[in-house]
């Protein structure tokens, strides 16, 4: 009885604490802030020193052109992240699915008339509105995030049923995927899968249909990587980089050129020799070669750790958000950013096959870094409504079962006689099956029989009083520890 009230009070002081951390609006997370603020601050020098040399040779001799925009483009950014920042998270549940099919229909009508989009690089991702080139496919990274993170949140664990649960998320995930692929763009839609199957297994996803589906989408998509000649090449480059020097392993020749004469401490802000004329894509998707050979192993490792600590403060504004909603947001965000930049340094250090998409934050790209710093934005709003965990003090429980668990291990002692006046006066066993020493009780009268129960009440009454009356909830200590303190 006892224990029910005090589940079902537990229970409800819980929901209140969630329900009230929900509306408290409190200050962002100032880690992940300050972690970000320093990431565009390292990018916008390093998009500089790697862009100067491209925009002498390319843009007319403007040794500052991609600075210019790349400014432009992390003021926007910034404005947005601000705005975001400030707007209740729980309000972009209302936009998630309009944003979804919105997106959806721009990517299919790019490639129902690729004429609409500029080619570039053999791919048509953009869509060029004046002097502004735009990505769809970056504006469908946070579109997926927002709409899989309610559809999921609102399934609650019917999501682990195999009509209801995974056959939608397959058909939803595998459309958008299948779309940017035919773009083609074979790294952002591996960071979709990625974002995807990432938001699937946390929202409570069984494990065997997760591993089925994981599998079955892994040969789809390796097989539609070895039907095409120019994804196949990029597969085939990997397992021989020096196959193709002149072609396709030239940019990865140059990247691995430039790890390698960095060393420990690199050549030196600015002095690259890499960047001025043999490695391609050098302020993009090259970049972290650029600073390896700049900064050296050391600069490489800044880098990382800014990432790695972004990821733990992420995943913590994850775990504390007041629903699965924003649970499930943060989840996407974070492992979207941190898949992306391991995407890109896997793909220029060749640990994975090469895939032309930018670092998060350092890389030059204006869809990339405004997109990106607009859901961190959706994340610091997450933090500033995350609740405290409950800290449980469990310290008397623990001691006492160790203490139990030591008595049973040690050898019994010697057992003196004492006078059986009384069967109640013998030795009991307690509830841990420990044998308890009482003393001779003093002789008492006897009235109509009632001795024996009335020492026996006062038995139970003690032993109910050992149990009641220690651990934080009312359990842990035995009747044991009461005859002691009474001896």
């Amino acid at each position: 009885m006892s224990g029910g009230v005090l589940q079902r009070s537990g229970s409800s002081m819980f929901e209140a604490i969630r329900s009230s951390g929900r509306t408290a609006i409190k200050q962002p997370d100032y880690w992940l802030l300050t972690i970000v603020l320093i990431m565009v601050m390292f990018g916008t020098v390093m998009v500089f020193s790697s862009s100067f040399a491209i925009g002498v040779r390319e843009e007319g001799g403007d040794g500052y052109y991609f600075l210019t925009r790349h400014l432009i483009y992390l003021i926007i950014g910034l404005s947005g992240m601000l705005i975001a920042m400030s707007i209740d998270y729980h309000v972009w549940r209302k936009f998630a699915l309009p944003g979804l099919l919105l997106v959806v229909g721009v990517l299919a009508i790019m490639i129902a008339f690729p004429s609409l989009a500029p080619e570039v690089f053999g791919a048509s991702r953009w869509i060029q509105v004046g002097p502004i080139a735009f990505q769809p496919s970056e504006v469908a990274k946070l579109a997926m995030v927002l709409y899989l993170a309610a559809w999921l949140s609102s399934k609650g664990t019917r999501v682990r049923e195999f009509n209801y649960g995974l056959i939608p998320f397959g058909i939803l995930l595998g459309g958008l995927v299948g779309l940017v692929m035919l773009q083609p763009d074979l790294g952002t839609s591996m960071l979709l899968a990625m974002i995807g199957l990432s938001m699937f297994l946390v929202a409570g996803a069984n494990l065997i249909h997760f591993g089925l589906f994981t599998s079955l989408g892994f040969s789809t998509f390796l097989a539609l990587a070895l039907t095409a000649d120019y994804r196949r090449d990029r597969i085939l480059m990997f397992l021989n980089p020096d196959a193709d020097l002149r072609n396709l392993g030239w940019q990865l020749a140059q990247a691995k050129l430039a790890i390698g004469s960095g060393g420990v401490f690199g050549v030196g802000l600015g002095a690259s020799h890499q960047k001025f004329a043999w490695l391609p894509a050098a302020h993009h998707d090259a970049i972290f070669a650029v600073i390896a050979e700049e900064l050296g192993l050391m600069g490489a490792g800044f880098v990382l750790m800014l990432f790695i600590v972004l990821a733990w403060r992420g995943y913590q504004v994850a775990m504390r958000a007041p629903d699965a909603f924003g649970s499930l947001i943060a989840v996407g965000i974070v492992t979207w950013i941190i898949a992306q930049a391991s995407i890109n340094i896997g793909g220029i250090t060749t640990t994975i096959p090469f895939t032309g998409i930018p670092i998060p934050f350092i890389s030059y790209g204006g869809s990339s870094l405004v997109i990106s710093l607009v859901a961190i934005g959706i994340l610091l709003n997450i933090s500033r409504q995350t609740i405290e965990p409950v800290n449980v003090r469990v310290t008397s429980n623990l001691k006492s079962t160790r203490s139990r668990v030591r008595r049973r291990a040690e050898p019994a002692g010697p057992v003196t006689a004492e006078p059986a006046t009384d069967s109640s006066s013998r030795n009991r066993l307690t509830r841990s099956g420990e044998r308890e020493r009482r003393p001779t009780p003093r002789p008492a009268p006897v009235t109509s029989g009632g001795g024996n129960r009335s020492r026996e009440a006062r038995a139970r009454g003690a032993d109910s009083q050992g149990r009641t009356g220690g651990g934080t909830f009312g359990r842990g200590r035995t009747s044991t520890e009461t005859s002691r303190r009474s001896r």
